[in-house]
């Protein structure tokens, strides 16, 4: 069964997404309670670059199935 699931994302473009996204979700939900749209503007860049940084990395090799950052088990 370990097999299937070999890894489970676990990789520098993946946590580098998560991070970013992780990010730019708690800046929204703080723009939401202090009404600021500034804030939730530069959350949702975030959110963009979050998920551009995780595509250009996976490209480039340090996805799960790149050889360079796989974390491998």
């Amino acid at each position: 069964m370990s097999d299937e699931h070999d890894g489970h994302g676990n990789s520098i473009a993946a946590w580098v997404c998560v991070g970013l996204l992780t990010v730019a979700f708690a800046l929204v939900c703080l723009a939401v309670v202090l009404l600021s749209t500034p804030l939730a503007i530069v959350g949702v860049i975030v959110g963009i670059v979050g998920v551009v940084a995780g595509k250009v990395l996976a490209n480039m090799g340090y996805g799960v199935a790149g050889q360079s950052g796989s974390a491998g088990h």
